[in-house]
């Protein structure tokens, strides 16, 4: 399955999903301050998951945050997409005039709002086709066994004058069956 978004030249993140039940709730990550979001077409996205036929189930959303006056904003778009065997996060943020999106790893932008990963378990930050990786596990709801997850970012549109950037791809993926190894490297890929 790929990743794609809408900045300039086709990207993407070969993310493998198995087929089929969602067992588990999850807690998303949290928006930003003054975050505004609403259900969206996912054709109207300019990010999109291919093929989506892989998945049961996809919920796009789109909105805006409002963070740093007038001009300090950004528009927010995100799909949730499930199968029987995992989920896969996507969200886009695209800043507003005199607005940057600052680069962090996928560890600092996730972990204190995925609150069902084990603490203690977040790798270092690896790189997969142009993505920042890092692996962590999962126990979701009143389940004693851990599963493995991956969070990715990834950032487009340098400001010039700026550390930051324009637009950012970031997301996570959990795979529902639970296991002691983390998400391979090919599934990643």
């Amino acid at each position: 399955m790929r990743v794609e978004d809408g900045i300039g030249r086709r990207r993407s993140a070969v993310l493998a999903a198995a087929p089929a039940v969602v067992a588990a709730a999850i807690l998303l990550a949290g928006g930003s301050v003054g975050a505004v979001s609403r259900d969206a077409e996912c054709d109207d996205l300019d990010i999109a998951v291919e093929p989506a036929a892989d998945f049961r189930s996809i919920e796009c959303k789109a909105g805006q945050t409002g963070y740093g006056g007038e001009t300090g904003w950004s528009n927010t778009e995100s799909i949730e997409a499930q199968d029987a065997l995992s989920i896969l996060l996507v969200y886009h943020s695209r800043a507003g005039v005199q607005t940057f999106i600052e680069r962090v790893d996928p560890k600092s932008l996730f972990s204190d709002s995925i609150d069902m990963a084990v603490e203690g378990s977040w790798s270092g930050t690896t790189v997969s086709n142009g993505y920042s990786i890092a692996k962590f596990f999962s126990k979701f709801d009143d389940e004693s066994e851990k599963v493995p997850c991956f969070a990715y970012s990834r950032y487009g549109g340098h400001v010039a004058g700026t550390g930051g950037f324009r637009h950012m791809v970031a997301g996570f993926y959990c795979e529902f069956v639970p296991s002691d190894s983390p998400v391979s490297e090919a599934r990643i890929d």
